[in-house]
């Protein structure tokens, strides 16, 4: 073989060597380069979510820690603004800050109303006595601490012409007896 035929199988060797490594490369090699770098790109996305994920987690935990470090005043909210109207409860806690103060209640009338449109109900109270005004003043006092969210909406006090109940605490003259109405709302939650 001549020096040409040599050289010019060796140009095509080379070509065909060259030309099947291209081959190669673009249907294997690439596209498994490609796929690598997709899959380390869902690598990154997946480990983005797992921290992500895992900040979640911890902020959870917080929060329920946090919120079960408040679980005493949670409860003294829902005893606040209970559930429900609870007409027995609050009749049983009117009877024992009036027998504290020593009131006899000549009345008392209780209507619920409230609507879908909002998130409470309110429990309306009327009552009716007669007392002085030390035994009123502490009466309103027990109201005003008593942990139902109240709202005293209506007062009448007026000079009472007559005597007040055995049970009343009042036997100073110089102490006149009134005769009270009150008006006030308890609120729960519907």
């Amino acid at each position: 073989m001549r020096e040409t035929t040599k050289q010019n199988l060796a140009i095509l060797v080379i070509t065909v060597l060259i030309a099947a490594s291209a081959f190669i490369f673009i249907n294997f090699i690439k596209p498994a380069i490609n796929q690598r770098e997709k899959l380390n790109l869902q690598i990154r996305e997946e480990e983005q979510k797992l921290t992500l994920l895992k900040e979640y987690k911890a902020k959870f935990a917080e929060l329920l820690n946090l919120y079960q470090s408040y679980g005493s005043e949670v409860e003294l909210i829902n005893q606040a603004l209970p559930q429900e109207a609870q007409m027995a409860q609050v009749l049983a806690t009117i009877d024992a800050i009036s027998k504290k103060t020593g009131i006899n209640l000549t009345g008392l009338n209780f209507s619920t109303r409230g609507d879908e449109k909002s998130d409470y109900g309110i429990l309306s109270i009327s009552t009716d006595f007669i007392t002085n005004y030390s035994n009123l003043k502490t009466w309103l006092a027990e109201i005003e601490t008593e942990l139902r969210l109240t709202d005293l909406n209506k007062i009448s006090i007026k000079t009472a012409s007559l005597t007040p109940a055995p049970r009343s605490r009042a036997t100073s003259s110089n102490n006149p007896f009134l005769q009270v109405s009150i008006d006030f709302s308890m609120y729960y939650q519907i």
